[in-house]
């Protein structure tokens, strides 16, 4: 009894073992072993003369966009629409945005011969030397060389405005409270003979060889040359011109 009962499960056993190698397959692999895909996607096209040709000539804008940087610059374009510049053989390219250039960017292309305009994708890194602030510096602090730290990197990736060069921040004043490790950017500074809000000024007043002076406050900022308001002990608020760091000379 025995026996029989060992001859029939090793038949059922045989006969079950197709089945439970197919479940396995399906559970492991998504299909089964017989059914199992083997094919691979086809491969990308490869751009044709005309996509080739406006890449090329967008990363050469690019990168002559770039030269200004202070950097190495590296730039990759997308392959065009190839149906939307068939009939544009002669092409300008621009910089939307204000001509701002970007990590990443749309690029215009002008068509001369069919007066439409279209964009291509690109990207775009500049490698540079910048510098940040190497201590936190407190508004009305004259930068100095002690104050910067040299750094490395994208310069695309740093705040807009920012100042790359020493000869931008050495003895330009801090406009604001700059922290350490900032990267400094224009809106931070102000020149050694700007007069800034707030700040207490010589109010001259000069009427043939009469010259009157007084002390006044500005009531906003001002580089040498511009005009700014200053309140005078009075309460009267006067317009004038920066004509030195602390001097004002007002207008008739």
């Amino acid at each position: 009894m025995r026996r029989l009962l060992s001859i029939h499960f090793m038949r059922s056993f045989s006969v079950c073992r197709p089945l439970l190698a197919a479940c396995l397959s399906l559970a492991l692999y998504g299909t089964t072993t017989h059914a199992r895909q083997t094919g691979s996607e086809a491969p990308a096209a490869e751009p044709s003369a005309l996509q080739l040709a406006i890449m090329q000539e967008v990363e050469d804008f690019l990168l002559e966009q770039a030269s200004s940087l202070n950097g190495v610059a590296q730039a990759g374009v997308s392959p065009p629409n190839e149906r939307l510049f068939e009939n544009c053989h002669e092409r300008t390219y621009f910089l939307p945005n204000k001509g701002a250039l970007r990590a990443a960017m749309s690029v215009g292309v002008r068509c001369l011969d069919t007066g439409k305009t279209e964009y291509v994708r690109a990207s775009l890194a500049v490698n540079g030397h910048y510098y940040v602030a190497s201590q936190t510096l407190n508004m009305g602090q004259v930068i100095m060389e002690m104050h910067l730290e040299e750094k490395e990197g994208d310069l695309l990736r740093l705040p807009l405005a920012s100042r790359n060069t020493p000869e931008q921040l050495l003895g330009q004043i801090a406009n604001t409270r700059i922290n350490a490790g900032s990267p400094i950017r224009l809106n931070m500074l102000r020149s050694p003979h700007s007069i800034s809000k707030g700040q207490p000024v010589h109010l001259q007043v000069q009427h043939g060889a009469l010259l009157v002076t007084q002390q006044g406050e500005a009531l906003g900022t001002a580089e040498l040359g511009g005009t700014i308001q200053v309140k005078t002990p009075s309460g009267k608020v006067v317009m004038g011109t920066v004509i030195s760091a602390n001097t004002v000379n007002v207008l008739f």
